[in-house]
């Protein structure tokens, strides 16, 4: 119970840290590297794509690792240095460089989505979640989980992931 009410308190911080950083670009990684640390869903490794069926192509947004991780505590108070950091992060570069023709619009399997993307980053044991979101567009979470970390409600997962289609994509 006590994890659960740290990954709400998380949660429910992220939209006015969002607010506050209105007009900037890489907001998708502030909030993917806030769902991934330690204090919400503990997540070793996780990508954040966009699937466009319109243009016929899944694009890589942001990407986290723990081994590139920014200190939590002074990614919002120094937005700029963060915005250097995910930059230079190699596994971010490299899920940001993700542009493959779309599963939704070629008819393949999440799940076999998931796996091509997931050996492609190295994610061991990939789980994904999936949401609509606005123009007929498909958010995707493709994670890895710390392997001594609680396991997370998969409801409580897909809701925080939600939270980046918020963002805007660049």
């Amino acid at each position: 119970m006590l994890k659960k009410h740290a990954i709400l308190s998380q949660l429910s911080s992220l939209p006015k840290k969002v607010l506050s950083l209105h007009g900037r670009q890489h907001i998708s990684d502030f909030v993917l590297h806030e769902l991934c640390n330690t204090h919400c869903f503990d997540l070793k490794k996780a990508a954040y794509l966009v699937d466009n069926p319109d243009f016929d192509c899944i694009k890589g947004v942001a990407g986290f690792d723990t081994s590139e991780a920014y200190p939590i505590n002074t990614m919002w108070q120094n937005p700029d240095l963060f915005v250097a950091h995910v930059e230079k992060a190699p596994f971010n570069n490299k899920v940001r460089s993700i542009l493959k023709p779309s599963s939704i619009r070629s008819h393949k399997s999440e799940q076999e989505t998931t796996k091509m993307i997931g050996d492609y980053l190295g994610i061991i044991k990939p789980g994904f979640c999936s949401w609509s979101m606005k123009h007929d567009n498909q958010g995707i979470l493709i994670y890895e989980t710390e392997p001594n970390s609680c396991p997370v409600s998969p409801d409580i997962l897909l809701n925080g992931a939600c939270l980046l289609g918020f963002c805007p994509i660049y």
